[in-house]
């Protein structure tokens, strides 16, 4: 199982890469793999201005949504995809830049990590973290 569930983040922070979570009826797909109680959980990350904890799938509609539609284009590197072994899978993001909709503004962020718990093929929980080696302290790793 754990392979599927790193096959299961790739594919999320892929479609994340290319903005395919935005929530329209084209992107429903996306929500599939979440549980319909997933906890989403960027609370921890100050520089997303839709911080907080949403939940269920109309949460993460809803996150995505207003964090994507602050930028007009966004950029970023998957640097690794780490399998706990369990039911935890850590992905590991670096140069990350996006450009503010309005501003045209250029932004960089520093590398950062989310933890993915995932249960029966679905996330039942993400949570990002401000850096790497915090989210891989939370799953239980370190580096």
């Amino acid at each position: 199982m754990s392979q599927e569930n790193v096959e299961i983040v790739r594919k999320l922070v892929e479609r994340f890469a290319h903005r395919q979570h935005e929530g329209t009826s084209a992107y429903e797909p996306v929500l599939e793999y979440y549980d319909a109680d997933v906890e989403f959980d960027s609370s921890r990350m100050p520089m997303v201005g839709a911080a907080g904890v949403y939940r269920g799938r109309e949460g993460v509609r809803a996150f995505w949504q207003e964090w994507l539609s602050a930028w007009s284009d966004l950029q970023f590197e998957l640097e690794d995809v780490v399998d706990t072994g369990g039911d935890e899978v850590v992905a590991l993001i670096r140069d990350q830049r996006q450009w503010g909709r309005l501003s045209g503004i250029e932004t960089a962020v520093d590398p950062y990590g989310i933890v993915f718990t995932i249960r029966d093929g679905k996330v039942v929980r993400w949570c990002s973290f401000p850096t790497q080696e915090e989210a891989l302290e939370a799953a239980g790793l370190s580096e």
